[in-house]
């Protein structure tokens, strides 16, 4: 069966609207991704209360094993990533891709599954994936050959238009071969190919990134993947 999730910056909503959004939609949605890369997520309050959830970590923060042992406590699942180097400190940037695989390897000691992100580190990963049958978490734009269980991560609005563009300017721009082609890395769900949805649904699970985080948006994404 499809699995239908979002994901959510908590860095773009309040804490209490946070544990709202996912209160109201948990029973609609398999999985609720905190995007937690710019600034972790160690609120007890918070994590606490939230159902179903899947926090992403990066891999090239400093105190990456202390996260990983406090969210081992909680009810979530992990989400390894490279992650983004705007986000990182001089010196965190210094250390190279392979750190990734000594993240995931710690993380495994915590959770038998793990979801682990393969923008820029396709090749390193791609082995611990599929030995170890972990998900694979792609960008929409990018492709995933892996023989493994797949996720798909989608940004998407009701309506794409100029604002929409500017809010999301820098995901974008950090896409290799963005060139103002934005339908090839967003979606706009009120003209949305039929094909492109038909795509969409060959992965196990589709992430929709809300770019307007609200209840509303988040409905309307499930309606339009059909499921």
């Amino acid at each position: 069966m499809q699995a239908i999730s979002i994901a959510i910056k908590p860095s773009k909503v309040k804490k209490e609207e946070l544990i709202d959004l996912n209160r109201k939609i948990h029973k609609y949605l398999d999985y609720f991704v905190i995007d937690a890369e710019k600034e972790p997520l160690k609120d007890e309050d918070v994590i606490d209360n939230l159902k179903n959830a899947v926090i992403t970590v990066q891999s090239k923060r400093k105190d990456v094993y202390d996260l990983l042992e406090f969210y081992s406590s909680y009810d979530i699942d992990l989400c390894i990533v490279l992650g983004n180097k705007n986000y990182l400190s001089i010196d965190e940037r210094k250390f190279r891709r392979n750190r990734i695989l000594e993240v995931i390897e710690r993380a495994l000691e915590y959770r038998d599954t793990i979801w682990v992100g393969t923008e820029g580190v396709e090749d390193l990963v791609a082995g611990v994936i599929e030995d170890k049958n972990l998900i694979a978490y792609y960008l929409y734009g990018a492709t995933c050959n892996l023989n493994a269980k797949r996720a798909v991560y989608v940004p998407f609005a009701t309506k794409v238009n100029e604002n929409t563009l500017l809010s999301i300017r820098g995901y974008l721009e950090r896409r290799k071969n963005y060139k103002g082609n934005w339908k090839d890395f967003l979606l706009s769900l009120l003209d949305v190919d039929n094909q492109v949805i038909e795509n969409l649904k060959q992965n196990d699970i589709i992430v929709g990134y809300p770019i307007v985080p609200t209840v509303d948006e988040i409905l309307k994404f499930k309606e339009v993947m059909g499921v």
